[in-house]
């Protein structure tokens, strides 16, 4: 392979070989999973450079193709029963289409919802790809507001069966992914009733389609919603219900129970069914940072290979005549760029980082709910909360920022950077959007100062992400520290200053909700209203917090295993500390971490570690690993072959078939001699 001589020199100088960062990045347990995912990753179902040049109908077609393939290797090697192999598989599969929402949403709920009895029924068809499903929940009318879904299930004591209606405009399901065309149940939200009796919104399994010609059943209307913004591989569908019918143990069945004569009944602890939710959205956390780094290895590789501007021409006057023309630079030297560029790489790692803590958490809550303690769930909700939240707008921003840092190039669909920000976009809302996620993550370190200003000592304080909240001391007066007591590389001082942030910031805003409770005679939904915009900030600032502190634990550990390589994660872990530092410099001086003439001592000390982190750029960005198929850009190519890529990719354009094309035939022509026009209607 003949490889960009740029890259190449950047390869050779890098302090650290990418083959050594690897699996300090992902850590053994991941770099397994990698290793089993290799028949996936050398698959051509991973190479999208087709989505290029394809309309709607034929991307949704080669998704189908690229869904059967991918089931064709699942049932292969055995990975249906393997959900750490499961979770690489949504990640690097290459495409967007319907099988996302059966591994991430169908079989998850089925997991956590249903009956012994319907597990065994159902578990062993959706794992081996006999059914296909989705989740059914959002309406026209409704999204957030799942107390408000209108999509009801009636019980007819007569036949024994669920009568299901959407009977508004409004409640027509809308946005579920596979819905459309592709899959034959889904799990329904629906309100349960009986006999009159309204027992609000219930998970239903709803069979849509026959199993054998695919055909939708009686009662149901299924549609595809149309093309959007991107994420076109994936048919999203609206349903409409009229008079469908299910059997009555098609309820599912784990924490609720309804007899043959109707009696309703609810068992266990309901806390649990939020277990499907924070399962999701640790998925998303997990895979934010993923895709981010997809966005930073194409930004980096292009900025390394892109040279733009000499020095010395430009310091001539005008009018000087060139002789020997110099070479220009390399637009990853220029500090502008590493100020947008070095950031995001930074937040990519720490976010890796930050997935893998709250992976282990929610398998430890998963194994203690097992056996009937949900103690940890309150922690969970909210570090999922505020993640997913914060890391998911972090994670389409810096897509967003890699792709205008990437000049005129970065707009064409073949840069990669296009589609991605496209599919990726619907992150921020699904599964709970930022503004929805931070009330619940802010209602949650409501609790928190609660129990503290009560006296009461979460469980298991010492390993919680909140413990902070907890050893936080309103009553002691902050000060914000002179220029010689600010040593922002230096990891204590670094937590310290994030979580004072956003303990100030989480009083505070205790102390207005409290106020507005008591003028709202404790109405805590009016109340709640009135600082949802401080809520806001809160779950930025506890996810940083976490963020930080994830980072900092990780650095211990790499600091054990390999010294040169620990220099440069933590130049990265500055980065990112101080970087956010100036980024929400306000938050810091009104917090009094910082005061307000140490903006300039910020910049200084960032644009240090820029200068320290650049010969390893390249370096860091090839220890992700990726192929060029998984980053589908020809502005990201390992071998920094850009241009021929570029030119490569535009003559795949069916425009470029002919040279003549019918538009010249059609209208051009009348358009240079518009009497050929007169000439024609005569004939």
């Amino acid at each position: 392979m003949k490889v960009n001589s740029d890259l190449l020199a950047e390869r050779r100088k890098a302090a650290v070989s990418s083959n050594v960062l690897t699996p300090l990045l992902y850590g053994p347990k991941l770099m397994k999973v990698f290793e089993q995912l290799k028949p996936l990753l050398d698959d051509p179902l991973v190479d999208t450079q087709d989505v290029w040049v394809m309309n709607n109908q034929q991307r949704y077609l080669r998704a189908c193709e690229r869904a059967e393939r991918l089931v064709r290797l699942i049932r292969k090697y055995g990975w249906a029963d393997k959900p750490e192999i499961l979770r690489g598989v949504q990640i690097f599969q290459g495409d967007d289409f319907f099988l996302n929402l059966h591994f991430v949403m169908f079989v998850p709920t089925i997991e956590a919802l249903a009956g012994d009895d319907q597990r065994q029924k159902w578990l062993p068809l959706a794992k081996d790809f006999r059914i296909i499903g989705t989740y059914s929940q959002t309406e026209l009318g409704h999204g957030s507001n799942v107390a408000g879904l209108e999509t009801t299930a009636d019980l007819d004591l007569q036949t024994d069966e669920w009568v299901l209606n959407t009977p508004t405009l409004e409640s027509t399901k809308w946005w579920p992914g596979g819905l459309g065309k592709s899959c034959t149940h889904c799990i329904l939200m629906a309100r349960l009733r009986i006999k009159g009796n309204d027992y609000g919104v219930h998970p239903f399994m709803l069979q849509v389609r026959d199993l054998e010609n695919h055909k939708t059943l009686p009662g149901i209307m299924l549609m595809h919603i149309g093309q959007k913004l991107g994420y076109n591989g994936m048919d999203n569908g609206g349903m409409q219900l009229k008079g469908a019918r299910i059997p009555r143990t098609s309820l599912l069945m784990r924490f609720y129970s309804v007899d043959k004569q109707g009696n309703y009944s609810v068992r266990g602890n309901l806390k649990l069914i939020y277990g499907t939710m924070t399962f999701t959205r640790q998925a998303i956390i997990a895979a934010g940072s993923m895709h981010l780094a997809r966005a930073v290895v194409i930004a980096t590789r292009y900025s390394a290979v892109r040279r733009q501007f000499s020095m010395s021409i430009a310091t001539q006057p005008a009018g000087t005549v060139i002789t020997n023309r110099p070479q220009e630079v390399q637009i990853l030297d220029y500090t502008s760029q590493q100020y947008l560029l070095f950031p995001l790489l930074a937040s990519t790692i720490g976010f890796m980082f930050a997935g893998h803590m709250v992976h282990r958490k929610y398998e430890q809550f998963q194994r203690e709910a097992a056996e009937g303690n949900i103690k940890r769930l309150e922690e969970v909700h909210a570090i999922t909360s505020s993640l997913k939240a914060s890391i998911t707008m972090v994670v389409v921003e810096g897509i967003e920022c890699c792709r205008r840092i990437c000049g005129g190039h970065g707009y064409l669909l073949s840069a990669g950077l296009p589609i991605h920000l496209a599919n990726y976009l619907p992150q921020i809302t699904y599964e709970g959007d930022f503004v929805v996620l931070s009330i619940q993550a802010g209602r949650s370190l409501m609790k928190a100062v609660q129990l503290r200003e009560n006296g009461v000592t979460p469980y298991d304080l010492e390993k919680s992400s909140t413990r902070y909240v907890y050893e936080f001391d309103p009553s002691v007066e902050l000060k914000a520290p002179e220029d010689d007591a600010i040593d922002l590389n230096n990891p204590e001082f670094q937590l310290k200053a994030f979580q004072q942030r956003s303990n100030v910031l989480i009083q505070k805003t205790f102390m207005k909700l409290a106020a507005a409770m008591g003028e709202n005679d404790n109405n805590l939904v009016i109340s709640m209203d009135t600082v949802k915009v401080e809520f806001t900030r809160l779950a930025h600032a506890h996810s940083h917090a976490c963020v930080l502190k994830a980072f900092h634990d990780r650095l211990r550990q790499v600091q054990k295993e390999n010294a040169a390589a620990y220099k440069i994660m933590k130049d990265l872990c500055d980065i990112y500390a101080i970087y956010w530092m100036h980024e929400s410099f306000g938050e810091f001086v009104a917090t009094k971490v910082l005061a307000p003439d140490h903006d300039d001592i910020l910049m200084s000390t960032l644009k240090n570690l820029f200068k320290s982190i650049r010969p390893q750029a390249i370096a860091i960005t090839d220890a992700f690993n990726f192929s060029d198929d998984f980053l589908n850009s020809v502005l990201g190519r390992y071998d920094g072959r850009i241009y021929e890529a570029i030119v490569d990719a535009a003559s795949r354009e069916p425009l470029n078939d002919k040279d003549v094309t019918d538009g010249y035939y059609r209208s051009i022509q009348y358009i240079l001699h518009p009497e050929r026009k007169a000439t024609s209607s005569k004939l």
